[in-house]
């Protein structure tokens, strides 16, 4: 199966939105940060995951990680390394996320990302709705990356 990697636009927003709620989660705040979207999408231009960053500064939060049972690891390689780039390109320095899954610690780990303590969480980024959230979900862990 052939997929295509793209930075989301105005025109997707719809279609991110309706992706991201059948996974059940969250789309609050995406129509403010389309263009902060990396796509994939199989040969007929279906979105088959989604990964997003919430600006703040020079520090980003990742979020709203969506992905098909259809993709491979090494798709999801290449979904992440493409919105590093992303974020890097847009100024940011540090990436941030929360999970709650030990497999996706492992995974992230091998991305470059490291557990944080909350308290080294910078306090701008408490201020985002989102993060909040996350963090109150049960054995959430916090992982940031550096470029």
């Amino acid at each position: 199966m052939f997929y295509q990697l793209k930075i989301a636009e105005e025109k997707d927003l719809e279609r991110v939105t309706d992706f991201v709620e059948k996974a059940d989660v969250s789309s609050d705040g995406i129509s403010e940060i389309i263009e902060y979207f990396m796509l994939m999408e199989n040969g007929e231009n279906e979105i088959v995951a989604c990964i997003g960053v919430q600006p703040l500064n020079e520090n980003g939060l990742l979020r709203s990680l969506v992905v098909s049972d259809k993709l491979k690891q090494a798709h999801i390689l290449t979904l992440f390394q493409s919105i590093q780039t992303l974020a890097e390109n847009k100024g940011m320095n540090h990436l941030f996320l929360v999970t709650n899954k030990e497999a996706s610690v492992q995974f992230l780990s091998l991305m470059g990302f490291e557990e944080i303590e909350p308290t080294a969480i910078p306090e701008e980024l408490l201020t985002l709705e989102h993060m909040n959230g996350s963090l109150k979900e049960d054995n959430a862990k916090i992982m940031r990356r550096s470029a």
